[in-house]
């Protein structure tokens, strides 16, 4: 072999090496990006994932298997209205693996962690799981507020429209609450001592009057009631719910009011004014304020609400009887009026703001049910009740008598309010959430997704998928089921802990293979509208997706 057969052989031995070098080289590189490419993953939580708690804790701590980039993460604790309670900002712990976030101290509930973070390898990552504090209550809903369960019935009279039975009702609980209105109003009045005769007179005579419409006006309300709420039911029926129910029970402190209504006008004005007390408070115990928690919150603004307006209610109907009796001394009150009117008028708007976001999760909710609607309406009324208020005080500030047609619209739009709030102590003010039944039909995959009662809080829910025995037999690798709250920027998915268990229901499919779950817990922790995602992997590693979209209250 010659020199150069010599060097040439050498040089191709070195830069075999080297090819080889570089090809080990390059494989531990990618090898190496290969690990960083594993995606940051969840291994430890506290709370625990669907834990339920004594006390309240006061951190949660989230533990991720490699370090975290510290300027994507963003770690939220919602309570069940959805909102974000956690203190401050996320703290970085464990060379950045673990992210902590302090918490105030929590009530009894349902606690939803939502966490967004990014890898170190610039992947992000999110997610999101409930923990419960305490034993608690389910949320108001419209079953809640339904006065046939409450009394222990389950049928629904609702369902038919507006029948015979439904119309009467109405129409006393309308004339029932113009009765109370007034005789309480015209009570509250009877607090301005010094005043001439005429007034005092007429002030007596009115009341008197209103004491017996409101006793035929309650009465009916009450026989027409107890008919709505035993319907169906022996006679019997009715002495079991007047002294066994909360309702029978109310209806019994009515009666007994309306008795005594039309002895006012001989008593002084000290029975009178605890006349109006009790039973504006019986009223505002029997509304919906009742199924509202903080109980003396709520109530208490509905008081102040029913007081406000029998102020204002009674005393429009004395200015009108004292207006025909002698139209001097109804102008000299009108200015006293006019003062009240508006005091009472501003305390119904910020009572019924207040008592609206008390009973509603989000003001959107008006536009979900009858309730809001004739909220609204009632609302409308009462822009129009401030106009012809500010004309008819035009007139008095120049010392003029109120034109007689503007207290007839006032009058007008005083009934008109009664008319509305009559139907709204009917109407219920949340919708009404009914169980989940959705079933998907599939050339590769069925399923079905049943949950009750399908409202925030706790509720069952079962899963059944029927894949085609054609592909690993019909059974399925892994299922998940999982709840995404729409509207919620950088919230994760909630995934439902699956169990399989034994279902009998006949619903084979040829050919197709059923596999059941089912898991109960608060996994819809607060109303929305939610996303529900079915994702299943089969015996070939392919996965299917089903989803779907639907709103609770």
């Amino acid at each position: 072999m010659n020199l150069s057969n010599r060097i040439s052989a050498k040089t191709h031995k070195k830069i075999y090496r080297l090819a080889m070098l570089f090809a080990l080289g390059l494989f531990y590189l990618l090898s190496s990006a290969g690990q960083a490419d594993a995606h940051a993953e969840l291994v430890q939580t506290s709370p625990k994932a669907n834990a339920k708690m004594e006390a309240s804790p006061s951190t949660v701590e989230l533990t991720f298997n490699e370090r975290l980039d510290s300027g994507g993460t963003k770690l939220q604790v919602l309570n069940e209205s959805s909102r974000d309670i956690a203190k401050g900002k996320p703290e970085s712990l464990d060379g950045g693996k673990t992210i902590r976030i302090a918490l105030p101290k929590l009530g009894e509930g349902h606690y939803t962690v939502s966490y967004s973070v990014i890898s170190a390898d610039g992947h992000p990552v999110s997610g999101a799981y409930v923990f419960t504090v305490g034993n608690p209550a389910p949320l108001p809903d419209a079953s809640q507020l339904d006065p046939h369960k409450q009394v222990g019935h389950s049928h629904n009279h609702g369902s038919a429209g507006l029948t015979q039975q439904s119309f009467l009702l109405y129409a006393t609980r309308i004339l029932y609450y113009a009765g109370l209105l007034a005789v309480a109003g015209l009570a509250l009045w009877s607090l301005r001592r010094k005043v001439p005769e005429v007034v005092r007179e007429t002030h007596n005579r009115t009341i008197g009057l209103a004491g017996k419409f409101a006793l035929i006006a309650t009465l009916a309300y009450v026989v027409f009631g107890l008919q709505d709420l035993a319907q169906g039911e022996p006679i019997s029926e009715w002495g079991r719910i007047l002294t066994e129910t909360t309702i029978g029970k109310l209806y019994l402190a009515e009666v007994l009011l309306a008795l005594a209504a039309p002895l006012l006008p001989s008593l002084g004005f000290q029975a009178r004014l605890f006349w109006a007390a009790v039973a504006l408070f019986i009223e505002a115990w029997s509304g919906h304020a009742a199924a509202f928690e903080p109980l003396v919150y709520t109530v208490g603004l509905d008081f102040v609400h029913l007081a406000a307006a029998s102020l204002w209610g009674g005393g429009l109907i004395l200015l009108l009887a004292i207006w025909f009796k002698e139209r001097p001394e109804a102008g000299r009150f009108a200015v006293v009026f006019s003062k009240w009117a508006l005091i009472s008028f501003l305390a119904l708007w910020v009572t019924g703001i207040l008592s609206t976001l008390a009973f509603l999760p989000k003001l959107d909710y008006l536009f979900y049910t009858p309730w809001g609607d004739w909220l609204i309406a009632k609302a409308a009324i009462s822009v129009l009740v401030a106009i012809t208020a500010f004309l008819i005080r035009l007139r008095l500030g120049k010392g003029e008598l109120p034109r007689g047609y503007l207290l007839k619209i006032d009058a007008g739009l005083l009934a008109a309010i009664v008319l509305s709030v009559g139907v709204l102590t009917y109407q219920t003010p949340l919708p009404s959430n009914e169980p989940l039944n959705f079933h998907r039909m599939g050339t590769e995959m069925h399923v079905t997704l049943r949950v009750t009662p399908n409202a925030p809080g706790d509720n069952e829910f079962n899963l059944k998928i029927w894949l085609p025995e054609s592909v690993g037999e019909g059974v399925p690798k892994k299922v998940q089921l999982r709840m995404l709250p729409l509207g919620k920027k950088d919230m994760g998915f909630i995934d439902v802990p699956l169990e399989a268990y034994n279902d009998e229901e006949l619903d084979a499919f040829p050919d197709y293979k059923k596999s059941t779950y089912q898991a109960t817990g608060p996994f819809l922790p607060f109303a929305g509208q939610w996303e529900m995602q079915v994702r299943v992997t089969d015996a070939d590693d392919n996965e299917r997706v089903v989803e779907t979209t639907y709103r609770i209250y």
